[in-house]
């Protein structure tokens, strides 16, 4: 997003896909898009970094058979591996901001679906680190395009049409005679 950069180009771009993330000790423009899964981002006020993940299922766990195993692609390891890589720096987690955004439901149950089953893992995660989220947007049927510049800790989230909003639209036209 061009207002978090004020038209600076110096400024390093990354774009998360699912099962990505990492900690930016430089600034950087972190950016991904959410849908039922969970992006994590954590800022360190006051030292400039940052750290922002893309997770696609809830715990490890519940999908042992899964390999290789990735510790971004699963909300609790993402956590546990942001956390270690922060360590190494120095940094405590009573120093962190933390905001959650993502796990819609899309087109399933909210109450049954991989989305919501995502936020409680990150919500247990949080729970564990005794940290408490400064920031929750996640739920609903809309997905999130989700901008995190991490040397300030600012955000941007523009929320996607839902898809049940997209259906309609593609519907077509009464053919004239």
């Amino acid at each position: 997003m061009k207002e978090l950069l004020k038209n600076r180009t110096d400024v390093p771009i990354v774009f998360l896909k699912v099962a990505e993330g990492g900690v930016y000790a430089k600034e950087t423009l972190v950016q991904t898009v959410l849908g039922s899964c969970l992006g994590g981002v954590i800022h360190v006020p006051g030292r400039g970094i940052g750290a922002f993940f893309h997770a696609f299922l809830p715990r490890r766990a519940e999908y042992e058979k899964l390999q290789p195993p990735c510790p971004y692609k699963f909300v609790d390891t993402a956590f546990e591996q942001v956390m270690i890589e922060l360590a190494r720096l120095g940094i405590r987690p009573g120093a962190m901001r933390v905001s959650l955004f993502g796990g819609s439901s899309g087109l399933v149950d909210e109450r049954s679906g991989v989305g919501r089953k995502n936020v409680e893992a990150a919500m247990e995660a949080l729970d564990r680190l005794r940290i408490k989220p400064c920031h929750v947007d996640t739920g609903g049927e809309s997905g999130r395009k989700v901008y995190f510049l991490t040397s300030t800790g600012e955000v941007r989230v523009i929320t996607l049409e839902p898809p049940s909003a997209r259906q309609r639209s593609l519907k077509p036209a009464p053919r004239g005679r």
